[in-house]
This record gives structure tokens, sequence and C-alpha cells, in this order.
């Protein structure tokens, strides 16, 4: 590949990468696959071409995933 034909990461491409990753870690629970979600969510958040909505939505739940990730929901949690 050549590095001037790189293009940035659409935002519809990490929409539907982070909802194959939910998808299988609703079947697994595995840490590093919220690890994983968490990362693509902060990635969107950030996105320029990301659409308002997606950004703010993405951004409140990267905390979320990363405490999933992370084992602290979990501990903290009254369920």
């Amino acid at each position: 590949m050549n590095p001037t034909d790189f293009q940035p990461t659409r935002p519809e491409t990490l929409v539907a990468a982070l909802l194959h990753l939910m998808t299988h870690y609703a079947r697994t629970g595995c840490p590093r696959l919220a690890a994983c979600i968490s990362q693509h969510l902060q990635c969107l958040c950030v996105h320029p071409d990301a659409d308002p909505v997606i950004r703010e939505i993405c951004a409140g739940l990267h905390g979320v995933w990363t405490e999933t990730a992370t084992g602290r929901a979990a501990a903290d949690s009254l369920h």
C-alpha cells in the first residue's frame, strides 16, 4: 500500500465495527472486546466527519465501556 493512498476511516465503518464488536461482547462478555469497543467509541467521539449526535453519544458511552473493560462497573454495581 502506498502511504499517499491512506484515507482515514469513515464514521460508518467505525459504527459497523462497533456493532460487530458489541454483538460478540453480548455473546462472550470478554473484557478485551469491551476494551476494543471503548477504543472505537473514543475514535468516533473525536472523528471530524461523524455526526454531532454520534460524537456526543459515543463520548458518553466511552466511560461506561472503559469501566466494563476494567471490571470497575461490575464491582460498583448494585444489581
